[in-house]
């Protein structure tokens, strides 16, 4: 998962809303994710879910910002750009919120994609996520200042299906 932040091209980063300047050191940012995977639900700062393609890491989402049995923030990132516009990710992306409304009996999931990148948009929109309003932030401590759009989808009375 750190390296396909730290192997990327600026352009590429730049692309996500991500400042290559603000990444922490590898070593320090591996450590708060090590350290915050030994803790119980209840006390996470963030929880991360792998996707894996034909016996392969492709790609990952996580949540932040946990609010147990209330909220969290939902992040996607499919990074082999081979499998990208074939419905792969939005796939993924429903199966992972699926996952974090049992495991974390979450009511609401929260996306705040740079508004430019049109490609989580357009899995978000598909998976039924309500568009809420456009603003200009700085939505996480890699970002830099942009326009995003916030998202948000309450929890389906049944697992979620593709809208």
């Amino acid at each position: 998962m750190l390296d396909y932040f730290y192997e990327a091209d600026d352009p590429f980063l730049r692309g996500m809303g991500v400042d290559r300047l603000k990444l922490p050191e590898r070593d320090k940012w591996l450590d708060a994710l090590l350290a915050d995977h030994e803790k119980p639900d209840r006390e996470r700062d963030r929880f991360y879910l792998v996707w894996i393609f034909r016996g392969s890491r492709v790609g990952h989402s996580s949540i932040n910002q946990i609010v147990l049995g209330d909220e969290a923030f939902i992040h996607l990132h499919l990074w082999n750009s081979q499998l990208r516009g074939a419905g792969l990710g939005t796939e993924f992306v429903r199966r992972s919120a699926n996952f974090y409304f049992e495991r974390f009996n979450l009511q609401k999931l929260v996306c705040e994609p740079w508004a430019e990148n049109p490609a989580p948009n357009r899995v978000l929109e598909k998976l039924g996520f309500a568009f809420v309003r456009r603003y200009r932030t700085t939505p996480g401590i890699i970002a830099y200042e942009q326009d995003v759009n916030r998202y948000e989808l309450r929890r389906p009375n049944r697992p979620l299906q593709l809208a």
